[in-house]
């Protein structure tokens, strides 16, 4: 259990892959419930949380929801006031489990109870065997094992009375990214400071920086493929930019062969011919015996001009193939950059789809990724998260007024500050300034300089990738790229 604010709300309900059905029975049964108390049953993994819900005419009546964290057992049961089941997320039926069946209709029965004393009657001088104790995770009795060897203390007191102090006296800290909560504070901990509800928080930290690093991996192996291909293509490319650079040679031997047609034997597999050419002095010339030297050097010039007609066309492709690789580059150095699991998640959703569709989807019904930030007095901020996110935001979501971002000097992301008629302060502008210097190269920096400019006045430049502009009329400001962080929960 943890205490959650909205924005991560929103996220577990963008990363969940789909809707559990026990989702629409805790709406049917608990939503518009109150909270009456939350209790550990059996001293074990399991919690159970009462609700009181109104019927009507001033009568309520009593709702169970039950947490069974047993790893992968892992279990969420609603109970009635009489503890029959009305609904479990993972039925377990009696051929499965001998001890118990968990299924709608049933009465509860809890998990099989820990064997083992209670920590009440525990003694000083049965600390050994703590770990079989009830009441006490296994992580926890071997930081205190080892505690009392280090430093010899009497944790008598405190397992005695671990489970009639109250909350205010446990202190949450964090050991080898292990978290639990004890009245004493333990060597080589760091001490939340906080409640144990808002220290339970840091689970759902690690839960989305797991859920960050295996999206990122799946990125990483989308735009390796990318780029697989687009060095294929530029090596492909190589080689018909060398053939260009043979031309000149091909109609040389073209040259040769008509001014020395008269020494070439027919049938001949090739032809040995002094150059006036200095460059290539005496060469040896590759024949088609089944053509004449005049029919060989026709094709020697064909194909000089088949490829000195393609240089100017394929130096532009290749042109456009490095900056490609190049933008690809930059691209996944600015994804590596993202904290937020959501703006991971939307980039991850936007390269899978295109994979799917494989290129083939609908211009009317693909919007690309970016952020959205509602903020007070009706001010909304939009970060593209990548070139054609970008574009989205600038040329889609932005009128002509309203203000657009980027940090001067570096790839990164266009910022809008939505202004819908009102006039935006200062604070607000340094706000969106510091977001486009995050969402950039210079999010390292200390501080950056970034510009900005009514978003009549930016213009896509042509023939260019989707989030390439160009820019005037602006003003700039030196933000630092945290900035934004600190002021979130003042301007929401």
């Amino acid at each position: 259990m943890a205490v959650i604010n909205k924005q991560e709300l929103d996220i577990l309900k963008e990363l969940r892959a789909k809707t559990h059905p026990i989702s629409g029975a805790i709406k049917s049964h608990l939503v518009g419930g109150f909270l009456v108390q939350a209790f550990q049953i059996n001293r074990d993994r399991v919690i159970a949380i009462e609700f009181s819900r109104p019927l009507g005419a001033g009568v309520n009546v009593s709702r169970f929801l039950v947490f069974e964290a047993t790893g992968r057992q892992a279990n969420l049961i609603i109970l009635d006031d009489k503890q029959k089941i009305m609904e479990v997320a993972k039925h377990i039926h009696p051929e499965i489990n001998r001890y118990r069946s968990v299924l709608p209709g049933l009465f509860y029965t809890p998990p099989p109870p820990f064997e083992g004393p209670d920590l009440e009657i525990f003694s000083k001088n049965d600390l050994a065997n703590i770990t079989k104790y009830r009441g006490i995770g296994q992580p926890l009795a071997k930081f205190l094992l080892k505690e009392w060897e280090l430093r010899n203390l009497d944790l008598e007191p405190y397992l005695k009375g671990l489970y009639s102090i109250t909350l205010q006296e446990l202190i949450c800290q964090e050991i080898d990214d292990y978290l639990t909560a004890f009245p004493l504070p333990l060597s080589g901990s760091r001490g939340e400071g906080k409640s144990p509800l808002e220290s339970s928080k840091k689970l759902l930290d690690q839960y989305f920086e797991r859920e960050r690093h295996k999206m990122l991996e799946q990125i990483y192996k989308i735009l390796d493929v990318k780029r697989h291909k687009i060095i294929n293509k530029i090596k492909g490319l190589s080689a018909l930019l060398s053939n260009v650079e043979e031309a000149e040679k091909w109609s040389h031997y073209g040259t040769l062969l008509i001014s020395y047609a008269h020494k070439v034997k027919d049938g001949a597999p090739f032809a040995c011919l002094k150059s006036w050419d200095e460059r290539y002095g005496r060469v040896e010339i590759k024949l088609d015996p089944k053509l004449s030297p005049i029919e060989n050097a026709k094709k020697y010039f064909k194909l000089a001009k088949k490829y000195q007609r393609n240089e100017e066309k394929l130096s532009k492709e290749m042109e456009k193939l490095k900056n490609a690789l190049n933008e690809l580059d930059e691209y996944r150095e600015f994804v590596s950059m993202l904290n937020d699991v959501s703006d991971v998640k939307k980039i991850l959703d936007d390269l899978s789809s295109d994979v799917r569709s494989k290129g083939s989807r609908k211009s009317g019904d693909y919007v690309p990724p970016y952020k959205r930030l509602d903020l007070k007095d009706g001010f909304i901020v939009y970060v593209g998260l990548n070139a054609k996110g970008n574009r989205h935001v600038t040329f889609k979501i932005a009128s002509p007024e309203d203000l657009w971002f980027h940090a001067k000097d570096v790839t990164g992301a266009h910022v809008i500050l939505k202004l819908s008629g009102k006039l935006a302060n200062e604070k607000m502008i340094n706000f969106a300034a510091s977001l486009a210097a995050y969402y950039s190269k210079a999010k390292e920096a200390s501080y950056h300089v970034v510009d900005y400019t009514q978003r009549k006045h930016v213009k896509s430049l042509p023939k260019t990738g989707p989030g390439h502009v160009t820019y005037s009329d602006f003003s700039s400001t030196r933000v630092s790229p945290g900035l934004w962080l600190e002021l979130l929960e003042e301007l929401q």
